[in-house]
């Protein structure tokens, strides 16, 4: 579908910034006097660890969104995902407990074994491959960092459109506890607990663990239950700390997460302008004795209870070695991870279009990286490194009953991938004018594998048809001109690379052979930061040169994974934090995008057969020009925090509104969301001991209607939709 071009960013972008830097440049200028004419205030320093060590947030060139634990706290924040409404420019959609989150409009839609995330996703240093697990529990978590932006040098394969940074509170030997107890609408219940201590200095212990149920806010209009978006989540996380001596640490970490989820799979049906999107729709309209059809937000009309279980069990190693000039640093890792789907296709109870779908995915992955970093104060500063990757990945016992089989399970097949990856990488900074202008050189290679691959045909379903190997090598560099124009202040502009690594075709015979090469990406950035007195401002301008785009269709009932589109994006991003007095802060963060298929030739239309079947084919259609999925052109927030002494204690507001203009689910621009906002606000009190915080809370006030996920397939096009209006209470007690 050819539309009129949107917005051409770059020149404008760029006006944009050459008008900014020189407005910011007066609070450079004098910031002393300018934190004067607001008293004292001083907003807290932000630090990062986006460059694989910890600084200053105003002296790193990329873009970074930065959450810290009171944030994340207030904000109710209890999934990574949730960090979308405090992010500009990040989308963290899911489909079917499959998370996909896009990073200026880079993601995928692709889930097929091995395929993974264009967004790496690291953990205390550990990345986090499995996109079944990656919307987990925010235990025990210290902070948040969001870097934009391909990051294909200090972390390597799949952070094309950027990473995700989280990192957890280490053990400490004195003894500390929390407790947090909240309940809200829906029958919703959280309880985490979280202590530490240790016998001595050398030696600390500590546990965080979280339980979260809830009805849910679905109900089935057929059966009358509204507890099919019912859900029981629990995680774990121990660790333990020794210090061998002044120069030598060691932290050994245990993670679980068990999830039972009946939300991420409870679909139900798109509609627009009065018409459903569904085959149950079409037979319902020749035959009147079949059951309603839902398509109304937080309603289904599935003939069972979706589930969705998983499994996850994480042991990690961190290995700490001052060698003076230098840190040597070891992350050791095995994920043992599994998960089952059961859920609706056709969302309906009919009988006569019965679709019910079960599938089994097991994981198990092994990480092993060595990190050297300097620690000198020369004008060279650096990090190099070496990474191993392993991930075994098999989706298994496909099972599927459809009205054609007469509503038996029949085998439909299976698949696996054995992924590895090995990678050299390294990174200067050296000062050209010292404390002034510097020069970062950076590059990584690496090599990476596709083996013993294979797919159970559903003819043959006892033997694997075995699938070629495949072997690719990348080289994606970065360099980095950055002028310091003061010790608060910084303008840099970057060049830097990433890529999403080649996958295989693992469905049918046919498909034997056709491989899938590596997404590229290739971005242009300028950026300014300042940081001073009460007012911290990040600017940022950017182009992505985007190729090889590896989008999921189908081939017949057969789905098939191709590179068929080239993209550009450019975009403007601004993100503000003003501490207006002692007790208010006020923060925004702005994205504007401009993102489309520069070519896309082979994209897919889901076209139904309303004469016969009443079933939906995929049809190859041109949607060059057309926008990105899942990048809307406005994205941001804004957020408030006030605290005031009341009653022998202290009383803190927090607000924050988070808005998206409208974009779309699929490459062809039929299935829309519309512009929609989210306001969640918190008051909460503590005494003036900081022994025990009391809280009460709404999220999504306006009680805003959207999709978080829209996705067509044969018998229809299914949906999924954020949660509602909601309403609680909490208290924290700390020990």
């Amino acid at each position: 579908m050819k539309k009129p071009p949107r917005i051409v960013l770059s020149n404008i972008s760029l006006s944009i910034i050459t008008v900014q830097l020189p407005l910011v440049g007066l609070l450079i200028s004098s910031p002393l006097s300018h934190a004067e004419s607001v008293g004292h205030n001083v907003i807290e320093e932000v630090t990062v660890t986006a460059q694989r060590h910890t600084e200053r947030s105003v002296d790193v060139p990329i873009s970074v969104t930065a959450i810290g634990s009171e944030d994340l706290n207030k904000g109710g924040m209890q999934q990574l995902g949730d960090i979308m409404e405090m992010t500009p420019g990040l989308r963290f959609d899911q489909t079917g407990g499959f998370s996909q989150p896009t990073i200026r409009g880079v993601g995928t839609a692709v889930v097929v074994a091995g395929s993974g995330s264009n967004v790496g996703i690291y953990t205390d240093g550990f990345y986090s491959p499995n996109q079944l697990m990656a919307d987990s529990d925010l235990l025990n978590v210290d902070s948040v960092q969001v870097l934009k932006g391909p990051q294909g040098t200090l972390f390597g394969r799949n952070s094309t459109g950027g990473a995700i940074l989280v990192t957890t509170r280490e053990p400490e030997s004195d003894p500390q506890a929390s407790l947090d107890v909240s309940y809200e609408s829906f029958n919703t219940q959280r309880y985490a607990l979280y202590a530490s201590g240790g016998p001595s200095d050398n030696l600390a212990f500590d546990l965080a663990t979280m339980l979260r149920k809830s009805d849910g806010y679905i109900e089935n209009i057929n059966t009358g239950s509204d507890k099919d978006g019912a859900y029981e989540n629990w995680s774990v996380r121990t660790g333990v700390k020794m210090q061998f001596n002044d120069r030598v640490s060691a932290l050994f970490r245990f993670i679980h997460e068990d999830v039972d989820d009946s939300n991420a799979d409870a679909y139900n049906l798109y509609s627009k302008d009065g018409n459903v999107y569904s085959t149950a729709a079409f037979v319902a309209a020749a035959v009147p004795s079949e059951p309603p059809i839902a398509s109304a937000p937080y309603k289904t009309s599935s003939d069972f209870k979706p589930r969705f279980l998983a499994d996850s069990d994480v042991f990690q190693l961190t290995v700490k070695v001052d060698l003076d000039s230098a840190l040597l640093t070891s992350y050791t890792q095995y994920r043992d991870e599994s998960a089952t789907h059961n859920y609706d296709f056709d969302a309906s109870s009919s009988a006569l279009a019965m679709s019910h779908y079960i599938f089994d995915t097991v994981d198990e992955v092994f990480t092993q990286e060595l990190l050297l970093t300097s620690q000198s104060d020369s004008r060279l500063q650096w990090t190099t490194g070496l990474f191993y990757f392993s991930d075994e990945t098999r989706f298994e016992n496909n099972r599927g009953a459809s009205a054609l089989t007469g509503g038996a399970f029949v085998d439909n097949g299976g698949s696996g991938v054995e992924n590895s990856s090995i990678a050299l990488y390294g990174d200067l900074t050296y000062a050209l004018l010292e404390d002034q202008l510097f020069l970062t050189l950076g590059a990584r290679y690496s090599k990476d594998s596709v083996d013993n691959a294979y797919f159970l045909d559903d003819a043959n379903n006892l033997a694997k048809v075995s699938v070629p190997s495949i072997d690719d090598s990348e080289v994606t560099p970065r360099a980095v001109l950055r002028y310091k124009a003061s010790e608060n202040s910084s303008a840099y502009v970057s060049y830097s690379e990433g890529f999403k690594s080649g996958i295989l075709n693992v469905g049918r015979a046919t498909l034997t052979g056709i491989n899938v090469a590596p997404e590229k990406l290739k971005a242009y950035e300028l950026g300014y930061k300042y940081s001073a007195g009460p007012l911290a401002i990040d600017l940022a301008t950017f182009h992505y040169d985007y190729q090889d785009l590896q989008v999921a269709g189908y081939d017949g009932f057969t789905s098939v994974i191709e590179n068929a589109a080239d993209s550009s994006i450019n975009g403007v991003e601004a993100q503000i934090r003003y501490l207006a007095t002692e007790s208010l802060e006020i923060s925004m963060g702005l994205t504007y995008l401009d993102a489309e298929y520069d070519k896309f030739d082979r994209a897919q239309n889901w076209v139904q057969d309303t004469t016969a079947t009443g079933l939906f084919q995929a049809q190859y259609v041109d949607a060059s020009g057309n926008e990105m999925l899942r990048s809307p052109e406005l994205t941001g927030n804004l957020n408030v925090k006030y605290d005031i002494p009341v009653a022998e204690g202290w009383l803190a507001i927090w607000g924050n509104l988070y808005y998206s203009s409208d974009f779309y689910f699929d490459t062809y621009e039929t299935y829309e969301q519309n512009a929609y906002q989210l306001l969640n606000m918190r008051v909460s009190w503590t005494d003036a001991s900081d022994t025990y915080t009391l809280s009460l809370y709404g999220d999504n006030l306006t009680d805003e209607e959207y999709y978080t996920q829209v996705l067509p397939q044969f018998f229809g096009v299914l949906t999924t939709w954020g949660a509602p209006r909601t309403f609680g209470a909490g208290v924290e007690l700390r020990f």
